[in-house]
This record gives structure tokens, C-alpha cells and sequence, in this order.
């Protein structure tokens, strides 16, 4: 996710102050442009989209990042994007490999904004958590997941959705989701596997 600090598009190229979630080391950090463009040569082409190369300063790799153009006199862009996608962090500590492999396609398809690619992935890492738990996997889950619903305080829709989304009814298709709706369900699936794996193993950790 970019960020602009002071000036916001649309605005001259020069006049912007990028930084954001570098896709490399996944870290808040300011952005550098590494290389200047050459805007006679986009102007005389009649450009309408270029490419902006930055680079991240907490790792120094590079960052592309897509602008269209909104004139070019003055030179103006807008619709900032970056050209590589960012996978949201995730906490796998005592995740067993089994279910943090299922969650990382889930981070991966959300990665490139496929949000019904995500929601079928999360229901599939939930499956994972049911199977690894077993015999009692579902009871427990279903426990696990009504207490976050409790706690989290979601009005009556999201809590459908949700149970919707990770407690797929056979037969019966999940819920349409949009970049607001997948945050929630990467929130929920974050929070059950903290709540069944890490905070437990961190305990028998610190007792060990």
C-alpha cells in the first residue's frame, strides 16, 4: 500500500513524497526515486501511463511503482500503484507447516486483489486447523471462533459473513467480498490461529 506525504496525486511527478509497505522486507519505510524520467521523451510519445522506479529505504531494493498521466504540461500523474504486490504479514509462530502452507496461497491471492480467490483459501486453512486438531478440530474451532465474534463486537451482517466465509454450509456458495470485507476475514484467520497455536505455544515455551 503507497503513501503520500504532503503533496498528493493528482500533482507533478517531482512533487511527490512516496513511501508505503515495501513488497520486498515488508516494512512501513519512505520511498527514494532511483532514476529520473525522461519526460521529453514520454511528452513527445503522448504517454498515458509510466513507470516510476523507487527504491525502499529500509532494504534498498527496488520499487516500481505505475502512475497514469493526468497532463503532460505541466507534467501531472495520478492512480498511483505498485507493480509488485504486497503479501501481508502473518505471525506462523507454532502454525504447523500444514496450515501456514494453506494460509500463505490464502496471502497470496489476496496479494493481487483475487478476494474470492482469498476467502476460498482462508475456508481451506480453516479446514487445515479442523483436520490438525482432530478428533474434537471442529468443536474447538467453532468454540474459538464464536468467542473472537463475541469479543470483536461486529454487527449481525459481518458475523454472518464471517461464519459464512470460514464455516462454508455445503451446497451453499461464500459471501461476495470486497478489500474491506477480506481485511475482516484476514483479521478473523489471524486471530484464530493465534488464539489455537501461538499463544499456547509461547506458554509451553516460556514453562519449557
Amino acid at each position: 500500500m503507497l503513501q503520500f506525504y504532503g503533496n498528493q496525486p493528482p500533482a507533478p511527478l517531482n512533487a511527490l513524497r512516496v513511501g508505503g509497505t515495501c513488497p520486498h522486507c515488508g516494512q512501513r519505510s519512505s520511498f527514494t526515486r532511483m532514476q529520473d524520467l525522461i519526460e521529453n521523451v514520454a511528452r513527445s510519445a503522448k504517454l498515458r501511463e509510466i513507470m516510476v522506479v523507487y527504491h525502499c529505504d529500509a532494504c534498498l531494493a527496488p520499487v516500481p511503482v505505475s502512475y497514469d498521466v493526468v497532463d503532460w504540461d505541466p507534467a501531472r500523474v495520478d492512480r498511483p500503484r505498485m507493480a509488485l504486490p504486497v503479501v501481508e504479514g502473518y505471525d506462523y509462530e507454532h502454525v504447523p507447516e500444514p496450515v501456514a502452507r494453506v494460509i500463505k496461497e490464502a496471502l497470496d491471492c489476496l496479494s493481487v486483489r483475487a478476494y474470492l480467490g482469498f476467502a476460498a483459501m482462508a475456508r481451506r486453512a480453516v479446514r487445515a486447523v479442523v483436520e490438525d486438531l482432530a478428533p474434537d478440530g471442529e468443536a474447538r474451532v467453532e468454540r474459538h471462533l464464536e468467542e473472537i465474534l463475541e469479543l470483536t463486537g461486529l454487527d449481525g451482517d459481518w458475523q454472518d459473513k464471517a461464519r459464512q466465509a470460514l464455516r462454508p454450509t455445503p451446497g451453499v456458495a461464500g459471501p461476495d467480498l470486497d478489500a474491506r470485507g477480506a481485511k475482516v476475514l484476514l483479521s478473523l484467520l489471524r486471530d484464530l490461529t493465534y488464539q489455537i497455536y501461538t499463544r499456547p505455544g509461547r506458554v509451553r515455551w516460556a514453562a519449557e
